[in-house]
């Protein structure tokens, strides 16, 4: 009687949920389906399903994984093939999925310096260090640890640090268990150069503390706002203008005008984080250059660097992200735009180049889409495995994250079907060129030729299962992640053609 009175509330409390949470964002997967595991949004069939088609007579029109990625070595540049083995090895340049980085010298440098970070990359406090180990090339390994809105926190890591809280590092064996206690043991350490070094402590600059007091006051302002209501924007735009005129006060683009620093360190997070979600919310867009040339041009200087190419997130992930850690967000209705288009517009083909978020300029269409192709041929059936919870049961118990579910279970009967239309996706992302593909063309012959196989495939599927595979494609979109699991422009190559496939599928 217990037991069934604990499922019974724990199903109750579900569909209470799912009724309050209805205007609230799309979940966010934690864990990564890109690099296998996943806490995220669980399609609910507690009423049974229809089951799996037997695909084994089309399943031939989908390219075999092995030829998929013969395909992309072909089309690879050298640095593109050596990626895997750099990662590993703890070279080459900086990646989210890197769990050692070495730079200059060999592995056991590394061992001096250990950042225990969030596994999704969604928190502003490791991504503060993360950026100063990576600036000054400081040696250094990660260990990934749940935030609490989305699991628990291993042994070994509460050991550490008794709260929970992250980030935490071991330096020398000595503990540090704040951001800013880690930051200013690496402020003191060795980096690549003493001149690199010497530029990043910004101490010896008269307005430094002042404009770190000025990060602190935006902060505190853009939470005001974000959390609460529209009585917080007036504050919040004129400590957002404070910062523009600080900026325009140098003759260069960053806090001390040429010289980047670790001011620039500690506004990025933050920063970047207020733009995505104020356009989102209460479509309130910082990244207007009109209004604010100084913090763009700041941007745009950022985003030059490897550091921050490699730690940046999209709207759509902080959108996401940022509810579960702030105990909710306000919406406001000035951010049904830019909602619309982070939820899905932007991902669809044609892709559009008038959007809210900005381009992400240093990577071409090619580049974008072989680096999709790559993240799905790395461990595929691991991939397929993932979205097949799009056709399960939520998992017990649920977490704060809202709908996130790292204890749900694959619905593994399903697995062949979505593996057929994995490969169909990477095979569209591969096919014939790049901004063709990006600008819906699909008349060359590869495209012409993939698509034809898509649709042959849907064809033999009976309809009441084009539905089931067409939720585990979706559940996969919903969850790529940024910068967890590829960039920008690759997520939204990747997201517009399961997309695709979604369409075909429900068409």
């Amino acid at each position: 009687r217990t037991l069934a009175s604990a499922i019974l509330a724990w199903v109750l409390a579900v569909h209470m949920r799912e009724v309050f949470v209805l205007r609230l964002p799309r979940p966010y997967a934690v864990q990564s389906p890109i690099a296998v595991s996943g806490a995220s949004h669980v399609r609910r069939n507690f009423f049974g399903q229809s089951g799996p088609p037997d695909l084994a007579e089309v399943a031939y029109l989908a390219p075999q994984w092995d030829e998929l990625r013969a395909q992309l070595e072909t089309l690879q540049t050298p640095e593109e093939k050596a990626f895997r083995e750099n990662l590993a090895a703890g070279r080459g340049p900086p990646n989210a999925m890197a769990n050692l980085r070495v730079f200059q010298k060999d592995a056991s440098a590394a061992s001096t310096v250990t950042l225990y970070r969030d596994s999704a990359s969604w928190c502003p406090y490791c991504h503060k260090v993360w950026l100063l180990l990576e600036e000054k090339q400081i040696p250094y390994t990660v260990k990934r640890v749940n935030m609490a809105c989305y699991g628990e926190k291993p042994r070994e890591f509460l050991d550490l640090q008794p709260n929970g809280q992250i980030p935490v590092a071991v330096i020398d064996k000595e503990v540090f268990r704040s951001s800013d206690a880690i930051i200013q043991n690496l402020l003191k350490r060795p980096g690549s150069s003493p001149s690199v070094d010497k530029a990043i402590d910004p101490f010896d600059h008269p307005q430094s503390v002042n404009l770190l007091r000025l990060e602190r006051e935006l902060f505190s302002q853009w939470l005001r706002w974000l959390c609460g209501g529209g009585g917080g924007r007036g504050s919040f735009e004129a400590s957002l203008q404070k910062v523009e005129d600080a900026l325009r006060r140098e003759d260069g683009p960053y806090f001390l005008g040429e010289r980047f620093s670790l001011v620039d360190i500690m506004y990025t997070p933050f920063l970047e984080r207020a733009v995505a979600s104020l356009a989102y919310f209460k479509g309130f867009n910082i990244r207007d250059r009109t209004k604010y040339p100084a913090i763009n041009a700041w941007f745009d200087a950022m985003e030059t660097r490897p550091s921050y190419q490699a730690s940046k997130s999209d709207y759509y992930t902080h959108a996401h992200d940022l509810p579960p850690q702030l105990g909710g967000c306000n919406s406001e209705r000035g951010g049904a735009r830019a909602e619309a288009e982070v939820d899905g517009v932007a991902w669809n083909l044609p892709l559009r180049t008038d959007l809210i978020e900005p381009d992400w300029g240093w990577l071409s269409a090619a580049e974008a889409r072989r680096e999709a192709a790559e993240r799905l041929l790395h461990d595929p059936q691991a991939v397929a495995l993932f979205a097949t919870r799009g056709a399960s049961s939520p998992g017990f118990p649920p977490v704060w994250a809202e709908l996130a579910d790292p204890n749900a279970v694959p619905a593994k009967q399903w697995l062949p079907s979505v593996d057929v239309f994995l490969r169909h996706a990477a095979a569209m992302l591969l096919a014939g060129d790049a901004e063709a593909a990006d600008a819906g063309d699909d008349t060359s012959p590869e495209r012409a030729e993939a698509w034809a196989a898509v649709q042959q495939t849907v064809r033999s599927i009976p309809d009441g299962s084009r539905e089931e595979i067409a939720k585990c494609v979706e559940y996969l979109q919903d969850r790529v992640g940024v910068p967890r699991d590829m960039s920008l422009p690759a997520a939204r190559r990747l997201r517009a053609e399961l997309g695709k496939l979604m369409d075909a599928l429900r068409a």
